[in-house]
């Protein structure tokens, strides 16, 4: 007998736990216990005869057809909430939820301090912003702001700006060779030593974020790696006197491309691409 899937409504366990990798996780996005997560994924599983997720240590790595079946869903995903915030759209009581990730220098860079104008702007819409810094794809986010253009995928990607990475100093540092880096979570903790090469072999502080680099900066004195984009006069540091200091790096802003009709999302990503002239970017002198 054919393979049919009777329960559409399984497509999102499929997703959740793609894109969560644990049924703790997905339980908690879906607002639900993990015992409804795994009834629903074995049953999918069970209809169609195919194996869906393979048990990786503490969490689950997705099979081929899950990462097909998650693929649909997601597609179907965003084309509800295309239609949806179409349906509001005119309507001036209907709020229209946005969600942002993106790395958190972004957010504090080119968000924070212009919320007040996009609420004049855009006065429907119901910002969500999420921290973000590795590209593992838009996730639950409406728009994503990643670290370099991504490749494959149904994606919109629209460039926000070049940027490079830099290493800043309080202006009466002395370089002996201590310096704040990120935590080892980040693939790059340590990226600092290839243009600082005196360096030691590990920083004095390691730190969640750029932002917290930056103010850990601004307490210390120490040399750390942070987006020029960052760097304003009054936080009085200077670019260390180090060669090649400047790795180029570029912004891009991304979307599913079922949502490139949608005038509200649309009209988001273009305010937020107005802030990159509009923030001035003014960098520390040397």
């Amino acid at each position: 007998m054919p393979k049919t899937l009777d329960n559409w409504d399984d497509l999102k366990f499929v997703l959740a736990m793609t894109r969560h990798g644990t049924m703790s996780a997905a339980a908690r996005y879906l607002n639900t216990n993990v015992a409804t997560v795994s009834r629903r994924l074995d049953r999918l599983s069970h209809d169609l005869s195919i194996s869906l997720f393979e048990k990786r240590g503490t969490g689950f790595v997705a099979t081929l057809a899950a990462e097909r079946l998650a693929l649909i869903a997601e597609d179907l995903d965003h084309r509800l909430r295309s239609e949806i915030v179409g349906m509001a759209e005119g309507n001036d009581d209907v709020m229209i939820s946005i969600e942002i990730a993106a790395p958190p220098a972004v957010h504090r860079q080119f968000v924070l301090p212009r919320t007040s104008e996009l609420s004049e702007y855009l006065p429907q819409v119901i910002l969500t912003l999420t921290d973000k810094t590795f590209s593992q794809g838009l996730g639950e986010a409406d728009i994503q702001v990643r670290i370099g253009r991504p490749e494959g995928g149904r994606l919109k990607a629209r460039k926000f700006c070049d940027y490079s990475l830099r290493v800043y100093h309080a202006r009466d540092a002395v370089l002996n060779g201590e310096w704040i880096g990120l935590t080892q979570r980040f693939p790059d903790a340590d990226y600092l030593m290839s243009v600082y090469p005196d360096a030691k072999p590990s920083p004095r502080y390691r730190v969640e974020s750029m932002p917290m680099a930056l103010d850990m900066i601004v307490q210390t004195g120490l040399p750390g790696l942070l987006p020029d984009f960052m760097v304003q006069p009054h936080h009085n540091l200077v670019l260390a006197d180090l060669p090649n200091n400047d790795l180029k790096g570029e912004l891009w802003i991304t979307y599913h491309e079922t949502r490139h009709s949608d005038t509200t999302l649309r009209a988001v990503v273009d305010w937020f691409c107005s802030s990159s002239s509009k923030s001035g970017l003014k960098l520390a002198s040397q």
